[in-house]
């Protein structure tokens, strides 16, 4: 009777064993799986890079792809760690009239793109172009008052570039005290 008890025992802390490993092998299957999505998220980043999709060609600096897979991780972190930084965002409608016919209509275009890129710390700060007409620039670890002078510099040097200086809509956000929510800052983009 003893021995029966005994191997009952051994039996329910055998099949227990059991569920247990069958619980870790899932959670191993469930790892891995995310373990090899992260892995080709980070690979299909690193190909952006490569193959020059993250690049505009036209202004030369962050593309509209890139803007998709960074911005909104990057506005996360930063609201999340508390830091302090700007958001520029820039529209030149001029430039949805722009013709494209070779590579003249470049010109004007990578003319805008060296502003933007001359009065940013490079590589700290991000340009980004998220379409024809709009540009997004995140500059980290600024204070306000830096902000407002790179704004300034900015929005003067495209001024006196554009044919239409009137038309160009500035934004300038010191974050997360400005805004704070993407929802709020995607109204900007729109």
């Amino acid at each position: 009777m003893e021995n029966e008890i005994k191997v009952k025992q051994l039996l329910e802390e055998n099949n227990k064993l059991k569920e247990e490993l069958e619980k870790t092998h899932k959670l191993l299957e469930e790892y891995n799986e995310l373990t090899k999505e992260e892995i080709n998220a980070y690979k299909d980043f690193v190909e952006g890079f490569v193959d020059r999709r993250y690049i505009d060609s036209s202004t030369r600096v962050y593309s509209r792809d890139f803007f998709d897979k960074i911005f909104f991780l990057l506005l996360e972190t930063a609201f999340e760690k508390g830091n302090n930084y700007g958001l520029i965002i820039v529209k030149i409608p001029e430039l949805e009239n722009l013709k494209f016919e070779g590579e003249a209509h470049k010109s004007p275009e990578m003319e805008i793109g060296r502003v933007l890129r001359n009065n940013v710390r490079l590589p700290l700060d991000i340009i980004m172009r998220y379409s024809k007409t709009t540009f997004a620039i995140v500059i980290p670890d600024i204070t306000e008052v830096e902000l407002g002078k790179i704004s300034e510099r900015i929005i003067y040097q495209l001024k006196n570039f554009v044919s239409n200086p009137e038309e160009i809509d500035f934004y300038t956000f010191y974050l997360p005290k400005d805004l704070t929510t993407t929802k709020d800052i995607l109204n900007y983009f729109a």
